[in-house]
């Protein structure tokens, strides 16, 4: 191997292991106890001092590190002298971790409902408003993905068309929802198609004068059971000549823009060029 082979060696790993610490205090493990495991998961098993080399952590905090990951289940201790510390297999961590996160989103589950609003206080209408690519795309996803019976999507602008909302709408559709989907661009009318065959696809034009579309222009709608909607345009961005997607969107049917929407949608859609 060559030098150039053992630094590039070298920066992989360094990069492995930043990643795995910062993974695994999404867990709840502090950056010590995240070092600490991921040092003695390297070396396999070690004493205070090795893991405190390998960890770059100040030994006297390896100890207090190596009991909470033994409380965590990540860890085992040998007694001896000096005290030993191995880590579990990572298989093993990953199923503790993954238990632990279970046990946390099992009681989410049971407290937030008691804590939610009375359906009439949080179905009041309210339109919301928000901006930027990759929100506009993930709240249409989340959309999509709730749909029951029937989703309406007019899509001119292929960013906002993620494999995620593609994904979410090919769900719909073998759940039995009916997808109507329209677009003057034949690229996404073909995406559309190949990931979603049970949709019924459009050439449409009804809001747009040419492709691709100019600055302004609606972006994107998404109709969800008639009840939800998501209306964005392309508008200019805080710098000079960026721009990005602002979108308006409400999941209530009491909005008075859905019920206007709902019979405006289908017909733009189902109107084909002119």
């Amino acid at each position: 191997m060559t030098g150039d082979d053992t630094r590039t060696e070298r920066n992989h790993t360094e990069e492995a292991v930043g990643e795995a610490v910062e993974t695994l205090q999404a867990f709840e493990l502090t950056s010590y106890e995240a070092k600490c495991f991921v040092a003695l998961t390297r070396i396999g098993q070690g004493t205070a001092k090795e893991v405190s080399e390998v960890a770059d952590v100040p030994r006297a905090r390896v100890y207090d590190c190596a009991e909470t990951l033994q409380d965590r289940g990540l860890v085992d201790v040998q007694e001896s002298k000096p005290r030993r510390f191995r880590a579990v297999d990572p298989s093993e961590a990953v199923a503790v971790l993954e238990r632990d996160c279970r046990r946390r989103l099992d009681s989410l589950e049971e407290l937030l409902p008691r804590l939610e609003a009375p359906a009439a206080a949080a179905d009041d209408g309210t339109v919301w408003v928000m901006e930027g690519t990759d929100e506009v795309s993930e709240r249409a996803r989340r959309l999509v993905a709730g749909a029951e019976s029937e989703l309406l999507l007019a899509l001119p602008v292929e960013e906002l068309l993620t494999e995620e909302l593609l994904s979410a709408a090919a769900a719909a559709a073998d759940r039995g929802v009916s997808v109507t989907v329209g677009s003057p661009a034949e690229e996404i009318r073909e995406r559309v198609r190949e990931a979603v065959p049970s949709a019924a696809v459009h050439e449409t034009w009804t809001w747009w004068e040419s492709y691709p579309i100019q600055p302004g222009e609606i972006s994107a709608i998404v109709m969800a059971d008639g009840s939800s909607l998501l209306v964005s345009a392309d508008v200019a961005g805080s710098l000079p000549g960026v721009y990005t997607h602002r979108a308006v969107w409400t999941d209530s049917d009491e909005a008075p823009i859905v019920g206007m929407m709902r019979p405006l949608l289908e017909q733009g859609l189902t109107a084909g060029p002119a």
